[in-house]
């Protein structure tokens, strides 16, 4: 199988960043308009690696430029709404090692930049070409979707309190539903307009859930000691269910390990992009966790 030649999307990510820059609503009088405030807040960085795995498998898939920046744009304005909103809901104030937007012009403001971020991930998918205009209902109905179940996930976790009493299963579900659409949707959109099957769209979207878990659980385990009796952490949800006196850190391991075997299982039979997009996802989280050894 060819690896992604990222090389080749360089003038994609420049017209990218130009993209996501003219959303946000300009002032209506002498306020720091939303538009200003994206601005800042992608000043910041971030790796744009949803983004990035739209481009890199729209290019593999001959998707002309313009569908593939928009896909790209469209699943990455969703992404910063999601942690615009994760900052407010969080009350983190750095993001990135700056200051969160909620902190620089309240949270009132930073939701509504959000809302408004994902409004335009609609705007942004119907600037698709003409002749890519019948996919868009299905792409339409998978962004919805996507945003009703990170926001049901969203929701049990900011409801979580230290007296809660949860199984792993629960924890693992909420995190799937939180993680698991932003990382499944540019791969599946692009297999969406590739005409792949319902069934193998639904794949993707599962096994991206996985390394969504995946990639939670190696933070969980980096914070457990910052978030113990503060925030869902699978660590000490592990700690509580376990009552055969394991080692938490050896199972959370054990679960890191099955859910990327998991991931790479619901896409062994699909089209090699597909495989490709889990495997940089894959090849991210041990660069970002070095300390967990790569899945057999």
């Amino acid at each position: 199988m060819e690896a992604f030649d990222f090389g080749l999307l360089e003038n994609d990510l420049i017209e990218l960043e130009h993209n996501l820059r003219k959303y946000g609503s300009k002032p209506v009088k002498d306020e720091i308009s939303l538009n200003q405030l994206f601005k800042d807040h992608l000043a910041s960085g971030g790796s744009r690696t949803r983004a990035v795995l739209a481009l890199a498998a729209g290019y593999s898939q001959s998707l002309e430029k313009a569908a593939r920046l928009s896909i790209a744009t469209s699943v990455e304005l969703l992404h910063q709404a999601s942690l615009i909103h994760d900052d407010v809901q969080d009350e983190d104030s750095i993001r990135r090692g700056q200051a969160a937007v909620w902190t620089v012009a309240g949270k009132s403001s930073a939701i509504c930049l959000g809302d408004d971020l994902i409004g335009a991930a609609f705007e942004e998918l119907a600037q698709l070409p003409p002749h890519h205009i019948h996919h868009l209902p299905r792409l339409v109905t998978m962004l919805s979707r996507g945003i009703s179940v990170m926001a049901a996930g969203q929701t049990i976790d900011c409801q979580w309190t230290p007296e809660s009493r949860i199984s792993f299963d629960d924890y693992e579900q909420i995190v799937r539903h939180k993680s698991g659409p932003l990382l499944g949707l540019p791969i599946a959109m692009v297999l969406a307009i590739a005409d792949g099957s319902d069934e193998d769209v639904l794949q993707v979207l599962a096994g991206a859930s996985s390394i969504g878990v995946a990639y939670q659980l190696a933070d969980d385990l980096s914070d457990q000691a910052e978030d113990f009796n503060q925030r869902l952490n699978g660590y000490w949800v592990l700690a509580d269910n376990l009552t055969d006196g394991s080692d938490p850190e050896v199972a959370l391991r054990e679960r890191f390990d099955w859910h990327l075997e998991n991931a790479r299982q619901r896409v062994r039979t699909l089209p090699p992009f597909c495989i490709e997009a889990f495997e940089v996802l894959i090849q991210a989280l041990h660069q970002k966790y070095p300390t967990f050894q790569v899945a057999a």
